[in-house]
């Protein structure tokens, strides 16, 4: 009886054990972001060029992922995982919103941790800054064990 208890939960510690958050920080404009994303998924292209979209959540530290994103991150299928989600700024008079679309690498989820900065180049210090990497409204790095640096312009 106890070796089959035993057997049973083993198997669930297995099957369920992939389940684990990502140890994630996301930062927009050297700000700790707490709450103010919203729409937060994972985007993934298969090599036969098929795309689906999993929800996920997204609290300071903790990128909450299901045994279903785990799947598709570990798959050989995958070959292409987007991080979208939308993010608010209350801090101004004017509440601006920017969608933020960021490809991730496989290994990244393999990481102890990792650290997501977002720099909006709507705003002049930042534009001046790293303005002369990207066409687009925001710039991103990753920072983690073994990630490069975001080179700045001048």
């Amino acid at each position: 009886m106890r070796f089959n208890l035993f057997l049973w939960l083993l198997v669930l510690v297995t099957y369920f054990g992939n389940g684990q958050n990502l140890n994630m920080v996301i930062e927009v404009n050297d700000r700790l972001v707490e709450s103010d994303i919203v729409g937060a998924y994972l985007n993934f292209e298969t090599t036969d060029g098929t795309k689906s979209r999993n929800l996920i959540g997204y609290y300071p530290g903790e990128l909450m992922l299901d045994h279903e994103d785990w799947k598709e991150i570990n798959s050989e299928l995958t070959k292409k995982i987007t991080l979208s989600f939308n993010y608010y700024d209350h801090s101004k008079r004017n509440d601006t919103s920017l969608n933020i679309e960021v490809e991730m690498q496989k290994e990244y989820f393999d990481m102890r941790y990792l650290i997501l900065r977002v720099y909006d180049l709507r705003e002049k210090a930042f534009k001046k800054r790293y303005g002369c990497l990207t066409e687009n409204d925001f710039v991103a790095e990753f920072s983690c064990p073994d990630c490069g640096v975001l080179i700045q312009c001048e």
